[in-house]
């Protein structure tokens, strides 16, 4: 079957977007300063265990790969030997990245490495490009088969969490108080409350919640047809402002993608090159793209296999977050705490900046040494136990203090709750000062 002419700017495009957000997402910093932790601070997520065994890792070559990652990254997005660029920049990427999923946290931006592996094996700097072999607003069947893989990686992005919040809670997912407590997890992790409260809204959120399962289980169908993808575009940047509202997940490097999902000619002639024409160019023909659909299935394979199996805790393939669950109304925490010799307990800050913030990230991480996603090996939480108290601020703490113990609490996420303290904890460590 000979697929339909698709215009070579929307493949550009992307490979524009793609290297741009590799360089800002957080696994470009977080990989390096990985590197640099004690092993056994490490949570190895299903699928880089491998990777742990057999590659070094070290600060001084995540730090390499980060040069590596910016230099490849600049010359794909100029669209110098674009194709090369793309493909050192994507094994530079997956080293770096992977290193920064070891926290106990993975990051949810591996899109950015399938499309960037597509990227390197399609005719992506045809046009838009230092190197370009074709006038910008050339279209042909041959920019169909990337731009159709792409679509069909997003697509699964979008489908499988919508199919699994509904074969876990149903339409109680949208339509209970599960929203809400999730807005509040959300509020007690970001410490603060918006000044406008959506959940004194009773109707608004049960209606976001039906929107979000209308579009993820709708964009695989959605996304076939050339008409509904501007639409469907439209929806996903409402969709996104809801999570941003919601759940304070922005998900800037996805729906930047969206490029794929409509024709940006127009759009490109009217900003552009309807005032700066360009130079009248011979037209070369479209670059061969020999290992474009052996690649494109692997990709595809990969994707939809985590995604059927709501694995989100994997590298380089997951399910995207599929917050399933209905969340309940208390929200579990590591405490680390100084035992004096009267036996008072005095907390010890951890995981957090000199104003309290906690990231996403740091959250990720606490959960995961609190025992929230599976038992937690001792020698994991003592490293990490360790490693706070060797911290400058909290010798002062820690002067005549007999043991460290870290517990596992849970505290409630209600608004007005906020300065309560934990409704239950329990021990999970006890080890002398270091």
């Amino acid at each position: 079957m000979r697929l339909r002419a698709e215009p070579a700017a929307a493949l550009a495009l992307l490979r524009v977007v793609v290297p741009a957000m590799l360089l800002v997402a957080p696994g470009y910093r977080e990989g390096a300063r990985v590197a640099a932790w004690d092993p056994a601070r490490w949570s190895v997520p299903e699928g880089l265990h491998w990777f742990v065994r057999v590659l070094p890792i070290s600060p001084a070559i995540a730090t390499g790969a980060q040069v590596v990652v910016a230099f490849a990254a600049l010359l794909a997005i100029a669209g110098i030997r674009a194709r090369v660029a793309l493909a050192l920049m994507t094994l530079a990427a997956y080293y770096l990245y992977s290193i920064a999923q070891l926290t106990g946290f993975v990051w949810h931006d591996m899109h950015l490495l399938w499309l960037a592996a597509l990227l390197a094996a399609s005719p992506c700097a045809d046009v838009l490009a230092v190197d370009a072999r074709r006038p910008w607003n050339v279209e042909g069947p041959e920019y169909a088969p990337p731009l159709w893989a792409a679509r069909m990686q997003l697509a699964a992005v979008y489908f499988f969490p919508g199919l699994h919040k509904l074969l876990s809670s149903g339409l109680g997912w949208a339509l209970s108080d599960n929203l809400r407590n999730q807005m509040y997890w959300k509020w007690l992790e970001h410490g603060s409350i918006p000044s406008f409260r959506l959940d004194q809204i009773p109707w608004l959120l049960p209606a976001g919640g039906l929107f979000v399962l209308a579009f993820e289980l709708s964009f695989p169908v959605l996304v076939l047809f050339s008409r509904t993808r501007p639409w469907l575009a439209v929806a996903g940047l409402a969709f996104h402002l809801l999570s941003q509202a919601i759940f304070r997940i922005a998900f800037m490097s996805l729906w930047l993608c969206y490029v794929v999902l409509f024709d940006p000619r127009r759009l490109l002639g009217a900003l552009w090159f309807d005032r700066h024409p360009e130079k009248r160019r011979e037209d070369l023909g479209a670059t061969p793209a020999r290992f474009l659909l052996p690649i494109a299935a692997l990709l595809l394979v990969g994707v939809v296999i985590q995604g059927a199996r709501g694995q989100m805790r994997a590298y380089p393939f997951a399910c995207y977050p599929t917050f399933e669950w209905r969340a309940k109304s208390e929200m579990p925490d590591l405490v680390l705490v100084a035992v004096r010799p009267d036996g008072r307990e005095v907390d010890i800050p951890h995981a957090k900046n000199r104003r309290g913030y906690r990231t996403q990230r740091q959250w990720g991480e606490v959960w995961s040494l609190a025992g929230v996603y599976g038992s937690t090996p001792k020698r994991r939480l003592t490293a990490y136990v360790n490693d706070v108290a060797r911290a400058r601020y909290a010798h002062a703490l820690l002067q005549g203090a007999t043991a460290l113990r870290a517990y596992r609490v849970y505290r409630s996420v209600l608004p007005e709750d906020r300065r309560a303290p934990p409704t239950r904890r329990t021990l999970l460590l006890e080890i002398p000062p270091p």
